[in-house]
């Protein structure tokens, strides 16, 4: 069973991984689209959380709660610990002599600069399933789910998000733990000195795809300052290994966190400096890219030689 169970602040943002945002003091910090900036302590459990945020058919006789369903928030320092045992190329002492090697290569590629592993199958479940419940509860999907209505001319319905919000999650929770885990490929990019920003919005073309009781799709998910994962479900690819880990180029780091503020709406979460607030972020809205491609996935995606295709601009709702 999840923690907190019982209580009545829900959250998007499992304080187990809010640990890992926090300072010296116990504090995680973020940023608003105005640029001001708030902190709270992680331990007090009310950052990330939304009041009854799981809490179906509240007041009435039928009244209950999914918050318990997200056990998957117990796993997550195992996931992390799992995730950072695989280092990358150039964490090694003994990786100096290939790295000078590697730079007198004229044709090198990005797979050179990666170390390849194989995921054990519950770390890749696991944490297959803590992407999920992090992009299925995050308040960009909640604003969707509860947008639906809408599309009828009715009134935007949070009632009617909880609902799609625990069918879907529930859905993932399955294919997670019992579906097939061929042709899904991890990337983990590490930063060992700038940071990674997190969001109330991430990059999701995963979770869309769901109705159709199937894992097809990419994510973009920042887990920790200095770790983002990449998912997606290549058309083919060799049964082993199923994931690569890099050292993140600055490049890489300045887009994902560029990514981030697109699809994040009022919050923007980071540890030391404060990030450099974007036009999109100000408009304090869920964006999106209006086609499902961007220029840093490409290159992740040649990784494992999947075609290119063009450079996105972004919308929102993706219109």
């Amino acid at each position: 069973m999840a923690q907190l169970s019982t209580s009545t602040n829900h959250h998007w943002w499992p304080v187990g991984l809010q640990r890992y945002w926090a300072d010296g003091h116990g504090d995680v910090s973020w940023v608003s689209p105005d640029g001001s900036i708030r902190k709270k302590r992680y331990a007090n459990r009310k950052i990330g959380s939304k009041r009854h945020g799981h809490t179906m058919l509240r007041g009435s006789t039928w009244e209950s709660s999914f918050e318990a369903d997200f056990g998957i928030d117990n796993e997550v320092h195992s996931i992390i610990a799992g995730v950072r045992k695989l280092k990358p190329f150039g964490y090694s002492v003994s990786d100096i002599f290939p790295i000078i090697k590697l730079l007198f290569k004229k044709d090198r590629t990005l797979k050179d600069t990666c170390n390849f592993f194989h995921l054990e199958e519950k770390l890749h479940r696991n944490l297959l399933l803590l992407l999920q419940s992090l992009l299925i509860r995050s308040p960009s999907a909640r604003s969707r789910y509860s947008s639906y209505p809408e599309m009828i001319g009715l009134p935007h319905d949070e009632d009617v998000g909880k609902a799609n919000m625990a069918h879907n999650y529930r859905i993932a929770r399955d294919r997670c733990q019992k579906g097939t885990i061929s042709n899904q490929f991890f990337v983990f990019l590490y930063s060992p000195l700038e940071k990674f920003n997190f969001g109330d919005g991430s990059l999701d073309w995963l979770t869309y795809n769901l109705a159709a009781n199937r894992i097809s799709g990419r994510a973009l998910v920042p887990l920790t300052p200095d770790i983002c994962v990449y998912f997606f479900t290549p058309p083919a690819m060799l049964a082993t290994p199923n994931c690569a880990s890099l050292i993140a180029a600055p490049w890489m780091i300045d887009s994902v966190n560029k990514v981030t503020q697109i699809y994040s709406k009022e919050m923007l979460f980071f540890k030391g400096a404060p990030p450099k607030i974007i036009d999109a972020f100000r408009q304090n809205n869920f964006l999106e890219h209006k086609k499902k491609s961007d220029s840093l996935i490409d290159t992740l995606e040649g990784i494992v030689c999947c075609p290119r295709r063009s450079r996105p601009s972004w919308s929102l709702n993706g219109l």
